[in-house]
């Protein structure tokens, strides 16, 4: 072993059968998350920036920090998908399942994270003593994408979890 790499990968037997729907639930579930989490940054930034609250600097870095949180579902999206990579055959490495399961894990807490520090600027923005703003349909879907958000890192976590674990 090479100093600075990780351990060597440890493959195990899995039937062709499980492999293949390995790879295809992968595929199925991290390619349209990629796509999903894509509209719905694109969604959080061209909202969050035309609400009654965007004349704030707090909602602005709430809508950065909503964009960051939809960068994390791309990569959600992109870990899914190209960990069909851990599958091939009849062999599946363990080592790289795990591996894809954890940094699941942290990019959906990092899209949590992202998620409730924009959602609490945008309330705090909108409960300003100084200026008081009204509760908007656009504020709704806003907060509903940061909500929605959430769900898409919880859907490639718990679809890892389920389709990467052999043995």
């Amino acid at each position: 072993m090479i100093v600075g790499q990780g351990p060597p990968p440890q493959w195990v037997w899995v039937p062709a059968a499980r492999v293949e729907r390995i790879r295809t639930r992968l595929a199925l579930t991290g390619l349209p998350l990629i796509g999903v989490a894509l509209v719905f940054g694109i969604v959080l930034v061209a909202v969050g920036l035309n609400l009654p609250t965007a004349h704030s600097p707090i909602n602005v870095i709430g809508v950065m920090t909503a964009g960051i949180g939809a960068f994390w579902g791309v990569l959600s999206g992109v870990s899914l998908a190209t960990a069909r990579s851990r599958a091939r055959g009849e062999f599946v490495d363990v080592n790289g399942a795990r591996l894809v399961r954890r940094l699941l894990g942290v990019w959906w807490g990092a899209a949590i994270f992202c998620a409730l520090v924009a959602w609490f600027c945008e309330v705090m923005t909108l409960n300003s003593e100084a200026r008081p703003v009204p509760f908007t349909a656009g504020s709704a879907v806003y907060l509903a994408v940061l909500g929605l958000l959430v769900v898409l890192g919880g859907v490639a976590f718990f679809t890892a979890r389920k389709v990467l674990r052999v043995g």
